[in-house]
């Protein structure tokens, strides 16, 4: 892949705007798929993305491209962005260059991206899934990626980062029921893909021959994946600045007020230990840090990032993540819950 002369693209931004930031990540993975127990499809690709956003008169252009010949066209495409759009009350500017956290990236450098490394992972996910022999593997998927981004702006921030990831994903068929698990990690080390197969063919076989219950309410336990789905995705939605901004988060107006159990804490931790992410910086350069957005139950802050912290006349909490087209979205980076622990197997049930 082409070297890109980022220093050069901040001077020629510079003579065309107020601000102007550079992001470019480069990429490669391999993607491995399984039909009816016979490899049916193989991709592998390479690339990278150059992002380019300008500030003119406290309006915000963006433009992307993946061909390095084409970074004259995007720059002008970035600032006529700007041109057209709204001008953003109580703009700041773009993130500063600032004292970065100690902590490693969610890199494996022993990761190899090849067919059979990841041929190994299916066959691992086959086997869990012979435990249940009654359940019939339909399809299973394997991704490998390994890649890294530079992010510089004309602040003086100059950040690098350096990102991996393995994804597993397989189903299963019995008696009409199905089951599906998945995981994914930035190590290797962290995965077990002959429990992701056992899952699936337990699921599978278990959800056979289910009867109907009374409508009523039930009290209801959630398992791991039905929590990070449907519980933290929403909850990530509520809680996201731009949302509150615009008056479509439950919570809009609810800062300060009890919103969950008092035993309940959330916070957002960029470099906890058991996640995925470790990121020590956001997207934009702003430092990320450990913060309770829910403490004892009552709601204590936002995310944002410099653009929605800017119009809610505030700081950017370092949560803004780069999307495809170049723009910001606002995400937590680890959610972790610390509420009281219980076995419910403990407790009676359907």
């Amino acid at each position: 892949m082409s070297e890109i002369d980022i220093e050069a693209i901040l001077r020629q931004g510079a003579k065309q705007a107020d601000e102007v930031e550079v992001y470019v990540s480069r990429y490669e993975d391999l993607s491995l798929e399984q039909r009816q127990m016979a490899v049916s499809s193989v991709f592998e690709h390479a690339g990278q993305n150059i992002y380019i956003r300008v500030v003119k008169d406290g309006r915000i252009g963006v433009s992307a491209t993946s061909d390095p010949t084409r970074i004259d066209d995007c720059m002008k495409s970035a600032v006529s962005s700007a041109n057209l759009s709204e001008k953003i009350a109580g703009w700041a500017g773009l993130p500063d260059k600032a004292d970065i956290p100690a902590g490693k990236d969610p890199y494996d450098d022993s990761l190899e991206i090849s067919a059979d490394t990841a041929a190994e992972y299916l066959s691992r996910m086959n086997a869990g899934a012979e435990k249940y022999a009654e359940a019939r593997v339909v399809t299973a998927g394997v991704t490998l990626m390994k890649g890294s981004s530079i992010l510089a702006n004309s602040n003086g921030v100059w950040l690098e980062r350096k990102f991996s990831d393995i994804s597993l994903g397989i189903d299963a068929i019995c008696e009409g029921s199905t089951g599906y698990d998945s995981d994914s990690a930035p190590f290797a080390s962290r995965l077990n893909p002959e429990k992701v197969g056992e899952q699936t063919a337990f699921f599978a076989t278990a959800s056979r021959n289910g009867e109907m219950i009374e409508s009523k309410k039930y009290d209801v336990v959630f398992s791991e994946n039905v929590v990070d789905s449907l519980v933290l995705e929403l909850f990530s939605d509520a809680v996201s600045g731009k949302n509150v901004l615009t008056g479509k988060s439950v919570y809009a107006n609810s800062l300060g007020e009890a919103v969950a159990n008092p035993k309940v804490t959330i916070s957002d931790s960029p470099m906890e230990e058991a996640g995925d992410s470790w990121r020590r910086f956001d997207t934009e350069g702003t430092p990320a840090k450990k913060f309770d957005i829910v403490k004892d139950g009552v709601l204590s802050a936002f995310l944002y990032d410099s653009k929605t912290a800017a119009q809610a006349g505030t700081a950017s909490t370092g949560n803004a993540l780069r999307a495809g087209n170049g723009t910001t979205v606002i995400s937590p980076h680890c959610l972790t819950i610390s509420a009281p622990v219980e076995n419910v197997l403990e407790r009676p049930c359907l």
